[in-house]
């Protein structure tokens, strides 16, 4: 999300952050939401768990289709 700080105003930078914020208020990294994968040896995140992401990225279509 970085890469577009610099083309937009102060205030939809300030609107994106607290959208990040929620979603990660809402979608902590609980243990239960991962998985072993044995193959490689890694835990790996399982979004489908993490419910309707759609609340949290209206703000980010918003202000990139203005």
């Amino acid at each position: 999300m970085h890469e577009i700080f610099h083309q937009l105003a102060p205030f939809e930078v300030h609107l994106l952050l607290l959208s990040v914020w929620d979603y990660l208020r809402d979608n902590g990294p609980l243990p239960q939401k991962f998985t072993f994968q044995a193959e490689r040896g890694v835990f790996l995140r399982d979004f489908a768990r993490d419910g309707d992401v759609g609340k949290h990225l209206a703000v980010l279509h918003s202000v990139l289709h203005k």
